[in-house]
Protein backbone atom coordinates (compact mmCIF):
# COMPACT_ATOMS: atom_id res chain seq x y z
CA UNK A 1 0.00 0.00 0.00
CA UNK A 2 1.27 3.47 -0.91
CA UNK A 3 1.24 6.52 1.83
CA UNK A 4 1.82 9.13 -0.27
CA UNK A 5 0.29 12.89 0.42
CA UNK A 6 0.05 15.68 -1.75
CA UNK A 7 2.85 18.00 -0.07
CA UNK A 8 1.08 20.84 -2.33
CA UNK A 9 -0.61 23.85 -0.58
CA UNK A 10 -2.95 23.87 -3.10
CA UNK A 11 -4.30 21.32 -5.84
CA UNK A 12 -4.12 22.11 -9.39
CA UNK A 13 -6.86 21.72 -11.82
CA UNK A 14 -5.80 20.75 -15.38
CA UNK A 15 -6.46 22.63 -17.78
CA UNK A 16 -6.21 22.63 -21.53
CA UNK A 17 -6.93 26.42 -23.50
CA UNK A 18 -5.28 29.03 -25.01
CA UNK A 19 -4.31 32.39 -23.49
CA UNK A 20 -2.64 35.43 -24.23
CA UNK A 21 0.57 37.20 -22.19
CA UNK A 22 3.34 39.68 -22.44
CA UNK A 23 6.56 40.42 -20.25
CA UNK A 24 5.35 43.04 -17.84
CA UNK A 25 5.84 46.63 -19.46
CA UNK A 26 6.40 44.76 -22.72
CA UNK A 27 4.09 45.37 -25.74
CA UNK A 28 4.34 42.29 -27.41
CA UNK A 29 1.60 39.84 -26.86
CA UNK A 30 2.17 35.66 -26.91
CA UNK A 31 0.06 33.15 -26.94
CA UNK A 32 0.39 29.72 -24.88
CA UNK A 33 -1.39 26.88 -24.03
CA UNK A 34 -2.05 26.43 -20.10
CA UNK A 35 -1.59 22.78 -18.54
CA UNK A 36 -2.63 23.27 -15.17
CA UNK A 37 -3.51 26.04 -13.45
CA UNK A 38 -4.46 26.33 -8.75
CA UNK A 39 -4.48 28.93 -6.55
CA UNK A 40 -0.96 30.17 -6.59
CA UNK A 41 0.96 28.80 -9.72
CA UNK A 42 0.10 28.64 -13.49
CA UNK A 43 1.88 26.30 -15.73
CA UNK A 44 2.32 26.71 -19.74
CA UNK A 45 3.66 26.10 -22.85
CA UNK A 46 5.04 28.45 -24.87
CA UNK A 47 6.90 29.07 -28.07
CA UNK A 48 9.01 32.25 -26.55
CA UNK A 49 11.61 31.04 -23.82
CA UNK A 50 11.69 33.33 -20.69
CA UNK A 51 14.44 33.07 -17.77
CA UNK A 52 13.39 32.12 -14.19
CA UNK A 53 12.14 35.66 -12.54
CA UNK A 54 10.60 37.62 -15.06
CA UNK A 55 7.60 39.27 -14.59
CA UNK A 56 4.41 38.54 -16.90
CA UNK A 57 1.17 39.43 -17.08
CA UNK A 58 -1.69 36.91 -18.18
CA UNK A 59 -5.38 36.95 -19.69
CA UNK A 60 -7.04 33.68 -19.85
CA UNK A 61 -10.17 34.50 -21.56
CA UNK A 62 -12.30 31.19 -20.88
CA UNK A 63 -14.50 29.38 -23.87
CA UNK A 64 -18.01 30.00 -22.30
CA UNK A 65 -19.34 33.43 -21.97
CA UNK A 66 -20.21 33.23 -18.84
CA UNK A 67 -17.33 33.24 -16.58
CA UNK A 68 -15.34 36.52 -16.92
CA UNK A 69 -11.56 36.82 -18.08
CA UNK A 70 -8.61 36.00 -15.58
CA UNK A 71 -6.08 38.64 -15.69
CA UNK A 72 -3.20 38.04 -13.31
CA UNK A 73 0.57 38.62 -12.62
CA UNK A 74 2.73 36.04 -12.42
CA UNK A 75 6.50 35.62 -12.07
CA UNK A 76 8.55 32.78 -13.82
CA UNK A 77 10.34 30.24 -11.35
CA UNK A 78 10.73 27.11 -13.45
CA UNK A 79 11.94 26.60 -17.65
CA UNK A 80 12.19 23.77 -18.81
CA UNK A 81 13.07 23.32 -22.74
CA UNK A 82 11.15 20.43 -24.86
CA UNK A 83 12.33 20.79 -28.27
CA UNK A 84 12.25 24.65 -28.64
CA UNK A 85 8.68 24.48 -26.65
CA UNK A 86 9.31 26.13 -23.59
CA UNK A 87 7.52 25.03 -20.20
CA UNK A 88 6.66 28.01 -17.96
CA UNK A 89 5.73 26.83 -14.36
CA UNK A 90 5.11 30.82 -12.24
CA UNK A 91 4.13 31.43 -9.35
CA UNK A 92 0.90 33.68 -9.26
CA UNK A 93 1.25 36.82 -7.70
CA UNK A 94 -1.75 38.65 -8.10
CA UNK A 95 -5.15 38.25 -9.82
CA UNK A 96 -7.22 41.03 -10.95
Amino acid sequence: MSDFGEKRDFLRMAIDCQFSFCERGGQKVFNGHVINLSSKGILFTSSEQFSEGTHIEIVLTPSNSLTPPMEASVVVARVTDNDSIYELACEITEIR
